[in-house]
This record gives structure tokens, C-alpha cells and sequence, in this order.
């Protein structure tokens, strides 16, 4: 049975990377009182040693006697685990992330503020020209500036900086990879660093080991180890999206989300992505077994820059928000409410009331996050859309292939491109079936 949480977010080939006591039983005496199991290898004491006296059938209701549990000598009381730590460590990175904030203010005016947060990552592969880092989709969305912070040693702080790019994004797993080249990264740096061996979590156990390593509120590296104590917990964060992770009893703070969690030989089982919201010592993690197929995909993907003129699609798209959708009961993503005549949209096929939910294999829940993947591709570049269109039996996913052309001048002059600083009406559709649950900003985007 899972239990659901209310927890708030807090950011090639694997190269390698895939390396997957006896007690007594009780005494009862004739007091009725009950003693405690008291291990074998403690001394005996006088009323434990005393026969019972025999008691007549026919005054005493006979029970079967319960075995007491057997820990076959493997309990422990303390633990180091510095060891492991010292293994791990310099697979652990900090993530610096700068970004752009809208924040609608009373008067439905927005407002644009530049933020900056801290969050953790551990890095995963290597290839030819980039080192390759884990974190979180919500550690690195809307960042226009991604820095990571390696554990080695220097004799100048500023050797262990380097610049990152996005390398890719899945929202509905809040996994991300992050890439820096490795001509950015000092020698003597690069040659301390080591790739995080993954482990399994199919076979997690409650009361395992498990070791949370992070950027905690943002003070640098430090070090939880608690155990596994929950599995399949459901977590619903503020924008209404659910994921199933399993719960530690570690300490969750700011500036954790995207740190490695690991088990007593250093194996990452986890990423730690979340914290409760009304309790101490509950921090949640993405299963590793669940984040490797998606890791082994946005590792192999292309690395972008950002384009100050990109492609265009030619749709004007509105959120379909993860409450919406619960309660809708249809697909997460980005509704197109209008495709502009002759545009590359339209002569691909696509239409109005399609949601897209990829772009390029990238996972679309929101129009943001289709902008931000828009962003990176350039006119002319053929790039596949999945969408959910509706049919007779419901929604059906189908693929279309878009070639995407110059924008329009009077979209390249608009910023930002969502129009979320201009007061619009909001599209009503059809039975109007998303009052009150458009995402974001409730303005459209024009892609």
C-alpha cells in the first residue's frame, strides 16, 4: 500500500558508471507478570532460572508460547561510516544555478527577478569531451547560468569551479544531466574526480543503510547517514505532480536536492529530491534502478546551447497543470489551443486541442517546458512531436515530424516569448474544462 505526502522539491555509455543476536524465550510467572526476551549471552537471574510451578489444567487456560525474534548475531549498535563516505566523496558535486523568477503580483502584473540557489549533484559518465552530472530537472529549470563545484583539492578555490551546460531534462522523473567540458576542468582537478558506481533499489529493504551526501543549505558538502524507512511512498509536491520514492530517516534540507544516496558499500540507490513539509528527518529519493534508463538517455543526447534566435513551430500553447490533469482525468502537458495557418505545426498535422507531451524525447509537462527545449533548436532543424490527441476511445499518442521555421518579427521582438507580462484573457475550451487550473502564469505561448 503506498502512503501519500505532502513534501516540497528542495534541482555516451555509462562509461563504467553501471559497476550494479540469538535471545531466550520469556518466562512467565505465576504472578501473571511479563518478563522481557533477555539475550542468552547475559547472565541469568534468579527468577529466570527458577522452575515454574506446575498450575492444574483445570485452573489455567493453556496458550501457545511465541518465539522470540533471532537477529542471528548481525545486530550492531554503532556505525562509521566515513569509509564509505571517503570513497564517494569525489564523485559529489555542488550545483550553483542562476534564473529568472515571473512572479504575478496582486494586480496581475508580472514581475521578472533574477534568483540564484544551490542544489548537489554526483557525477556519472565521461565521454570524449564532457564530464556528465546527475541532479534534479527542478534543480536546474529555468537556469540561465549553471556552475558546479567539484570535491578535490586546490591550491585555488576557484580551480574546482566550472561552468556547466543542461545537457538534458526529464520533469516527470525531476531527473536532469548536466555536462562541462573537460578542457574547463584543471588537470590536477580532473585527476582526483571519480564516476559514482550505481547500485539497485529493486530489492531495498526497510532499515537499510542509507547514506544522503549533498550541498546542505548551501554551506557545502555534508554527510547524513540514517536507513531506508519506508518504500513506495507517494509524494505530492506544490504543483500538484506525484512520484514514488522511498523515504529516509535523514535530515532534508535546502541545497540536498540532487545529492547521491548510498548504501553501505557506496552504491548510489537513491537521488534525494524532496523534503516533508511538516516533519523533521524525512528526506525522499528517486529509486536509482527507476533513474538509470532515463539517465542512460540524457546522457547520450547532444549537448545545446541556447539560441538567441531559434526555430519556431507556429502554436499557441496553454498548460495543462498536474491538478488539471488528476482531475480530468487527461494527459499532462502543453494544450494547443491555436496552430497558425501554413506554419510548420500545421503542415506536419498537427491540431488544435492536441497536447504535447515530447519534444525530441525530451518529456513536455508544461508550456515553459516546451519553450525551454525550443530554445535549443535552430530553423530548419527536423525535430519529432509526440502528442495525445483525443479519439473515439480516449487519448491516443502520435508522432509527428516538424521542421521548424524562422519566427514570425513580431513573436522575435516579444519578451519574454510566453506572454505572461501582458494581461490576457485566458482561452476557455470547450465546456470550459480547465477554469482555475491553467499552469504557470495563465497567459498563452507562442512557439
Amino acid at each position: 500500500m503506498k502512503k501519500t505526502i505532502a513534501a516540497g522539491l528542495t534541482g555516451a555509455v555509462l562509461a563504467g558508471a553501471l559497476v550494479i543476536g540469538q535471545v531466550a524465550p520469556s518466562v512467565f510467572a505465576e504472578d501473571n507478570t511479563t518478563n522481557l526476551a533477555v539475550s542468552e549471552t547475559e547472565t541469568e537471574t534468579e527468577a529466570a532460572a527458577q522452575e515454574t510451578e506446575a498450575v492444574e489444567e483445570t485452573e489455567t487456560k493453556s496458550y501457545p508460547q511465541l518465539e522470540t525474534t533471532k537477529t542471528d548475531d548481525e545486530a550492531i549498535t554503532a556505525v562509521d561510516v566515513s569509509g564509505v563516505v571517503e570513497a564517494v566523496m569525489p564523485s559529489v558535486v555542488m550545483v550553483t544555478k542562476k534564473g529568472v523568477q515571473e512572479v504575478i503580483d496582486w494586480f496581475g502584473q508580472s514581475r521578472q527577478y533574477e534568483v540564484e540557489g544551490d542544489a548537489s549533484g554526483f557525477i556519472i559518465a565521461q565521454n570524449d569531451d564532457e564530464l556528465l552530472i546527475a541532479t534534479n530537472n527542478h534543480v536546474v529549470e529555468d537556469s540561465t547560468e549553471v556552475t558546479i563545484a567539484f570535491s578535490a583539492e586546490a591550491d585555488d578555490p576557484d580551480d574546482l569551479i566550472a561552468p556547466a551546460r543542461v545537457k538534458g531534462t526529464d520533469p516527470r522523473t525531476d531527473l536532469a544531466v548536466v555536462a562541462v567540458d573537460l578542457d574547463d576542468i584543471k588537470e590536477d582537478v580532473l585527476n582526483q574526480l571519480k564516476i559514482a558506481v550505481l547500485g539497485s533499489s529493486d530489492k531495498l529493504k526497510v532499515g537499510q543503510t542509507a547514506i544522503t551526501i549533498g550541498n546542505s543549505l548551501g554551506e557545502g558538502i555534508s554527510v547524513t547517514s540514517g536507513i531506508v524507512s519506508a518504500l513506495d511512498v507517494e509524494i505530492r509536491v506544490e504543483d500538484g505532480s506525484t512520484f514514488t520514492e522511498f523515504q529516509t530517516d535523514g535530515a532534508a534540507n535546502q541545497g540536498q536536492s540532487g545529492g547521491m544516496i548510498v548504501n553501505a558499500k557506496g552504491e548510489v540507490i537513491g537521488i534525494f529530491n524532496a523534503g516533508y513539509l511538516d516533519g523533521d528527518n524525512m528526506g525522499y529519493g528517486i529509486p536509482v534502478s527507476k533513474a538509470i534508463p532515463v539517465l542512460q538517455d540524457l546522457i547520450n543526447r547532444e549537448t545545446r546551447d541556447a539560441l538567441d534566435e531559434h526555430g519556431y513551430m507556429g502554436v499557441t500553447v496553454v498548460a495543462v497543470s498536474a491538478e488539471a490533469s488528476n482531475y480530468y482525468n487527461i494527459p499532462e502537458g502543453a494544450y494547443i489551443y491555436e496552430v497558425s495557418e501554413d506554419s510548420a505545426s500545421d503542415e506536419a498535422g498537427l491540431k488544435k486541442g492536441d497536447i504535447i507531451v515530447g519534444f525530441d524525447g525530451i518529456t513536455i509537462d508544461s508550456k515553459e517546458t516546451l519553450l525551454r527545449q525550443v530554445a535549443y533548436y535552430a530553423p530548419g532543424e527536423t525535430v519529432e512531436v509526440k502528442v495525445m490527441r483525443q479519439g473515439a476511445d480516449g487519448y491516443e499518442e502520435k508522432t509527428f515530424e516538424v521542421t521548424l521555421e524562422d519566427a514570425p518579427e513580431e513573436i522575435k521582438k516579444s519578451e519574454p516569448e510566453i506572454h505572461s507580462d501582458e494581461k490576457q484573457e485566458i482561452p476557455q475550451f470547450p465546456m470550459n474544462p480547465f477554469d482555475g487550473f491553467f499552469g504557470g502564469n495563465g497567459g498563452n505561448g507562442d512557439f
